[in-house]
């Protein structure tokens, strides 16, 4: 004998399928933080937007804890080749690490800094033919047919910040597509100096995280 399902019970069914659909759709390999580039573990971000002059800086501000870092597709995001500037308020902060990684669509730079004083740092990133040491004026041999030069402001000696600077070169990683070099320079006059050699002249943009602070530099494949 076949017994026949009250509608009630059929309804029911429906209902627990659609639930179980959901739950499990809430998981992923963007969940799991061991899958995350190490650059993409924060715990504050922002959506870079276009800066007055037409550069693409943005200032972050704190957000839920572990929100990855925004890695949106190259086309999503504004850049051009060029100068990007941003002030940076209270501090000095010091550079204390530099991490290279390549995104989809674009390679990025990350530069980490800290200090018993808080605040966000500033910048002026633009392209030069003459890569040129600050104060003795000598040349800066980077790698790749172009080179990005990097000021990355508010900062100070370790014996203001009570931290200590960062001044070994990164290790680049296997498979960057733009990104062919970075030279770390040291801080003088309020002002860090790095170079990152490129392929080509390739537009880029520049905004800062916050938690720990960061000035990132992301570089377009295209």
């Amino acid at each position: 004998m076949t017994m026949k399902r009250s509608p009630r019970a059929a309804l029911c069914a429906v209902l627990l399928v659609a639930v179980a659909v959901a739950v499990a759709g809430c998981g992923g390999a963007d969940d799991d933080p061991v899958l995350r580039p190490p650059d993409l573990q924060t715990s504050a971000t922002t959506s870079p937007s276009p800066s007055p002059s037409g550069s693409a800086s943005a200032v972050s501000t704190a957000a839920a804890s572990g929100q990855p870092e925004p890695t949106a597709p190259a086309e999503a995001f504004p850049a051009d080749t060029a100068v990007d500037t941003e002030e940076p308020t209270g501090g000095p902060l010091s550079v204390v690490a530099v991490r290279v990684a390549r995104q989809e669509g674009y390679d990025r730079v990350v530069f980490e800094l800290d200090g018993k004083v808080a605040g966000e740092p500033g910048w002026r990133v633009e392209y030069t033919d003459d890569p040129a040491q600050q104060g003795s004026g000598d040349r800066v041999d980077v790698g790749g047919d172009a080179t990005l030069a990097i000021d990355i402001t508010g900062v100070g000696f370790p014996m203001d910040t009570g931290v200590e600077e960062e001044t070994d070169d990164p290790a680049l990683p296997a498979g960057l597509t733009v990104i062919e070099d970075v030279v770390l320079g040291a801080t003088f006059e309020g002002q860090y100096q790095a170079f990152v050699g490129t392929a080509r002249k390739a537009p880029f943009r520049v905004f800062r995280l916050s938690n720990p602070a960061r000035v990132v530099l992301d570089v377009r494949h295209s």
